[in-house]
């Protein structure tokens, strides 16, 4: 049962480490996140308040004008598939202060629930694991099976962002491959409102070297920065991932880079050893410094 008291207590001060405040975000991979921050404590339950809204010392209640209890079910029963251990899960829209907020009560359990991403948003280290568990809970979702490129890439922004990152999409920066005007970032990362890392995707049923070999050229053209590493990203939708991995490693380790190419690295692939997954990274001179390249093949199935 969700108790209503309970819930105006909490909401009282923002230093209850087991209730997380939200506005209203209902989609599953948020939702998941919003489950592990309620549940990063030791306390044996933890609340997610929708319709209120994070003040300095507390909480203030907004209130929500749908009943949302019924249309919660499906997002809700996704985000729990998300995450690594069963928990107990009660749900209900109630009153606080003459307001209808929503409330989802999870019941901690003994095992530390997870989607494996880290918390270190600092390192290119920290960055390439959280970026390669979002491709994970990618390839696990049905839906992404026959996306399009934009529809896979606004998932993975959407995770990286849940988890503090700050993403923009399709930024207009840089130049374009035929040099009129601004070209277009997939996905642009910065931190503390400088460029961090550009993300260049693209949906391959083969090894189309032309189109692979444009997608290389776009990062270093749009990346005006020169950041200390860049990420090209592949949706493979092929039947034999090893066959492929081993022509387009072969293929980006012999490229000629528009940043001069130093080295390339496919051990790193051994530290995560997915299947359906393949990692390296390309080491390149840049205006006398090194900079690195990872490349990353997701097999969608």
């Amino acid at each position: 049962m969700i108790d209503r008291h309970t819930i105006s207590t909490l909401l009282g001060s923002t230093s209850f480490k087991n209730l997380v405040g939200v506005g209203m975000e209902l989609k599953p991979y948020e939702l998941a996140l919003l489950m592990l921050r309620a549940l990063d404590n030791s306390e044996e339950y933890g609340y997610i308040v929708m319709g209120v809204s994070k003040l300095i010392n507390n909480y203030a209640v907004v209130g929500l004008s749908l009943t949302v209890k019924d249309s919660a079910k499906e997002p809700i029963s996704i985000a729990l598939s998300l995450i690594s251990v069963e928990l107990e899960v009660e749900y209900d829209n109630i009153d606080v202060n003459g307001k209808n907020v929503f409330v989802i009560k999870l019941k901690n359990s003994p095992k530390s629930p997870s989607m494996n991403f880290t918390r270190d948003l600092d390192s290119q280290e920290g960055f390439i694991k959280n970026l390669i568990v979002a491709c994970l809970t990618l390839q696990a979702r049905k839906y992404y099976s026959n996306a399009s490129e934009d529809e896979r890439n606004d998932y993975i922004g959407d995770m990286l962002a849940a988890i503090g990152y700050n993403i923009k999409d399709q930024t207009r920066r840089g130049s374009s491959s035929s040099g009129k005007g601004s070209g277009e970032l997939d996905i642009f990362v910065s931190k503390d409102r400088l460029p961090f890392t550009v993300i260049e995707a693209m949906n391959l049923s083969s090894l189309s070297t032309n189109y692979i070999n444009e997608h290389l050229d776009k990062i270093f053209s749009y990346d005006t920065s020169g950041n200390k590493f860049n990420v090209c990203l592949s949706y493979v939708k092929i039947a034999d991932l090893n066959s492929f991995w081993e022509r387009y490693s072969a293929h980006v380790a012999n490229y000629d880079y528009t940043a001069p190419l130093l080295s390339s690295d496919t051990s790193i692939d051994n530290e995560y050893g997915y299947s359906e997954l393949r990692l390296m990274k390309t080491n390149h001179s840049r205006s006398g410094r090194t900079v690195s390249l990872y490349h990353i093949c997701a097999r969608i199935h």
